[in-house]
């Protein structure tokens, strides 16, 4: 679950995963049955424009919908940092946190993730 739903970036449409960033936050889904519009902030499915809520969550980093590959960057690890800590304390997962962890130890350490 972790590197599948937390740690890939995905479309939050069609789930298709992205990794280009080219410095605007409101992203366009490349698949082309799917169009979706969203927001790289908070990956939410925007219908088919996310400029409106690329804004909004950009003016809480101070800056608007326009950013470079370094904010990008960092604005996803903190994204996928709370995300993997909320579903290590979830119920379902009690005793078996040092498990987890480990099975996904390289993917966190290649995405310098530290929690």
């Amino acid at each position: 679950h972790i590197i599948e739903q937390i740690l890939t970036l995905r479309c939050p449409r069609c789930k298709q995963a992205f990794v280009d960033f080219e410095g605007c936050f409101a992203l366009t889904c490349s698949r082309q049955s799917c169009g979706c519009g969203f927001c790289a902030h908070c990956l939410t499915d925007c219908g088919h424009d996310a400029h409106a809520c690329a804004a909004q969550c950009g003016a809480k980093h101070g800056m608007d919908v326009f950013g470079s590959k370094h904010q990008f960057q960092d604005i996803q690890k903190g994204r996928r940092r709370d995300l993997v800590k909320e579903y290590l304390n979830g119920e379902g997962l009690r005793g078996l946190k040092h498990l987890v962890l480990e099975a996904c130890k390289k993917e966190l350490a290649d995405l310098d993730l530290t929690l």
